[in-house]
Formats: C-alpha cells, sequence, structure tokens
C-alpha cells in the first residue's frame, strides 16, 4: 500500500504512532490496550499489505507471547539495551547524527533538525530530552506537516528524503540487535513505509 493511496490524517497517524514507539518505552497502559485489542492503533491500516503484514504481526507476537507484567519488563529492558545503550549494550542509536559521516552524535544533523522545528514554529515536548535529531522527534515532525499539508507537499517530501536517507541503517542495527522481537519489526515497517513513499513520488 502505496503511502499515497491514504489520507494524510491515517498517514499522520502512522508517523505518530511509530515516533511513540521509538520515543519512549511501552508501559503497562500502552501493552494492555496492545493485547486488549489484538492489533495496533493507526499502523493497523497497512496490515492487509503484504510488505507490512508479518512485521506487523511480529512485532504484536512480541507483546502476546508473555502475561503482561512481564512483556512489559521486556519491552522496557529491550528498549533502554537497544536505543539507551544500558548495560553497555550494543545497539541500535535513535539518531540521524550516528548514521551520517563520522557517526559523531549530536552535530551537523542535530543543528539542521534544530532549525527546521523553529522554521515551522515547533519545538520538542517539555521533558522530551534527546536531541532534535532523535527518530520519535523527526516523524513527529513528519507527522505534523503530513496532517496539516499534503503528504507530498515540499516540507513533508524533504523531510520524508531525509528520513529515508538514514532509517534503513537504523532498521539493520535494530534487526542485529533487538531482543524483545518488537522493535526491528516496527523499524523495518519504517523503512518499508518511507522506501514506498519516496518510489511512489519518483513514479
Amino acid at each position: 500500500m502505496s503511502p499515497r493511496s491514504l489520507p494524510p490524517a491515517t498517514l499522520a497517524g502512522i508517523y505518530s504512532e511509530l515516533a511513540g514507539c521509538f520515543g519512549a518505552p511501552l508501559d503497562a497502559d500502552d501493552v494492555h490496550d496492545l493485547r486488549r485489542h489484538g492489533a495496533f492503533g493507526p499502523l493497523q491500516a497497512l496490515a492487509a499489505d503484504p510488505l507490512y503484514a508479518a512485521d506487523l504481526r511480529r512485532a504484536l507476537d512480541a507483546v502476546l507471547a508473555a502475561d503482561p507484567e512481564e512483556a512489559t519488563s521486556l519491552l522496557n529492558r529491550s528498549y533502554c539495551q537497544l536505543f539507551l545503550g544500558v548495560g553497555g549494550a550494543t545497539g541500535a542509536p535513535p539518531y540521524e547524527s550516528a548514521y551520517r559521516d563520522a557517526g559523531v552524535l549530536f552535530q551537523g544533523p542535530a543543528a539542521a533538525m534544530a532549525e527546521l522545528l523553529a522554521a515551522c514554529g515547533l519545538e520538542p515536548a517539555e521533558g522530551f530530552v534527546e536531541p532534535p535529531d532523535h527518530i520519535a522527534i523527526e516523524l513527529s515532525l513528519l507527522a505534523q506537516l503530513t496532517r496539516t499539508g499534503a503528504p507530498d507537499g515540499e516540507a513533508a517530501a524533504a523531510l520524508r528524503a531525509r528520513l529515508t536517507e538514514w532509517v534503513p541503517a537504523f532498521a539493520r542495527s535494530c534487526a542485529r540487535f533487538d531482543r524483545s522481537g518488537f522493535y526491528a519489526p516496527l523499524a523495518a515497517v519504517l523503512a518499508n513505509l518511507l522506501d514506498d513513499g519516496a518510489q511512489a513520488l519518483a513514479a
């Protein structure tokens, strides 16, 4: 399913849901909702497409395979190891700068995203202490641009192209180091979604 075939509000919701998944560990209420509904929220709009269905199912199975408390603990531990390097674990830094140039964190990409946020009259949510090139911030901005304008508008297309350049490497790192079975398939969904959108625009 090409992003162009989705209503802007639906596509924006997908970006927002993925931003939430990569922005913080799921809490007990998040896990409870996933288990109760047996499905994701806006991401479920992609579930009928074979390009996304298997990965969405794998991510959901990672939540359903254990009892709620155990699943919450596993996802929290995996998030901290994978994205925060807790315990010295090798993981998948969720920052654009980790996948650019020499991989020096919080330099050019962070400054560029800070300028882009300021140009849009936005700033990270209060209490979110990560740098502006965190994947959750970039996806949240993409959701905002998609929601308020055409998905193929200039600003949204430029930011989507920016994400397309580094998210595949992020997804490969997730596939290699994710111990939960939850984050790697969601990163694959995101990489495919961005690539699918880029191909649609090129066509």
